[in-house]
C-alpha cells in the first residue's frame, strides 16, 4: 500500500520527537533554575513552562526552553525591579545572562538557550500578566501564557505548528515562531484538522494569499501587533507558493 501524504508527515513528526532523555534534561534544567531563584524570591512566584515546551511544539532539529516566572498581583516591587532583580540573582549563580526585550536569555552550547520571562499576574487567577519591556524607552506588555497555550495545544494545532516550524527551518525563513503560530491559527479557523497534508496546504495557501498584508494580532492582547518585516513576509509567501507547486512532500519538508 502506498504511503499517503498524511502518513508521510506523521513519520516526519516521529523523527522530530524529542527523546525521553532530552525531555528529562530540560525538566532538570528548569528545576535547577527554579530552585536557585526561589532561594531569593521565596514561594510567592509561580513558574510555568512556556514556548514550545508548554505548547508541545518542540522539534528535534531546533528547540529551546522558555520558563515564565509570574509574581502575584500583590507583589509591590516594580516590574523594572523584578526583571533586574532576577537578572542579578542569575548572575550571582554564575549564569551568563543576556537581557532581551521581555526575557532574560541563558545561552548554552550551540544554538540552544533558555529564556526566563518575568512578569506580575493581574489577579489571583494568574491567567493574565504584565511583563516588563526592556527597551531604551521601557514600557510594559499585557499577555497571557494560558491563552497562548489554548490557541495552539488546546486547539489541536501542535502537530501542524511543529511541521510548519520544520518547513520554516528547512526553507531558511526568518518569520518568528509566535507569528507562525498566529498564521496557522488564522488559516485553520473552522477547518477540519484530521489530515496533516491537507492542513499544511491550507496554511500554505493562506500564507501565499494573505501574509504580505496580514495584521497579526496576539490572541492574548489585540493591541499587541506582532511585527514581521515586509522582506520576511515576501520570502515566506514565495516559499509557500513554491510548496504548493512542489511535486513531492519530500521537497517541501
Amino acid at each position: 500500500m502506498l504511503m499517503t501524504p498524511h502518513d508521510y508527515l506523521v513519520g516526519v513528526l516521529q523523527q522530530q520527537a524529542l527523546s525521553a532523555q532530552h525531555v528529562s534534561t530540560l525538566r532538570a534544567q528548569r528545576e535547577t533554575i527554579e530552585n536557585w531563584l526561589r532561594g531569593r524570591f521565596g514561594g510567592g512566584p509561580r513558574f510555568y513552562y512556556a514556548g514550545s515546551f508548554g505548547k508541545q511544539t518542540m522539534i528535534r532539529a531546533a528547540y529551546d526552553l522558555d520558563i515564565v516566572i509570574y509574581f502575584p498581583s500583590t507583589e509591590r516591587a516594580t516590574l523594572h525591579d523584578l526583571y533586574w532583580g532576577i537578572h542579578r540573582r542569575l548572575v550571582d549563580g554564575s549564569y551568563q545572562v543576556v537581557p532581551r526585550t521581555v526575557a532574560l536569555r541563558l545561552p548554552y552550547n550551540g544554538p540552544f538557550h533558555i529564556d526566563i520571562v518575568p512578569g506580575r499576574a493581574q489577579d489571583h487567577t494568574f491567567r493574565y500578566a504584565t511583563l516588563y519591556k526592556n527597551q531604551p524607552d521601557p514600557s510594559t506588555l499585557q499577555t497571557s501564557l494560558k491563552v497562548h497555550i489554548e490557541a495552539v495545544k488546546d486547539a489541536g494545532l501542535s502537530d501542524l505548528v511543529r511541521l510548519m516550524k520544520l518547513w520554516r527551518l528547512r526553507q531558511n525563513l526568518s518569520i518568528s515562531t509566535f507569528a507562525l503560530e498566529i498564521v496557522v491559527a488564522r488559516a485553520m479557523y473552522n477547518v477540519t484538522r484530521s489530515d496533516l497534508a491537507a492542513c499544511m496546504l491550507t496554511v500554505f495557501r493562506w500564507i501565499d494569499a494573505n501574509l504580505e498584508e496580514a495584521r497579526l494580532q496576539d490572541p492574548a492582547n489585540t493591541n499587541n501587533i506582532v511585527d514581521v518585516p515586509p522582506a520576511d513576509r515576501f520570502t515566506a509567501a514565495r516559499a509557500a507558493r513554491n510548496a504548493l507547486e512542489a511535486p513531492s512532500w519530500g521537497q517541501i519538508i
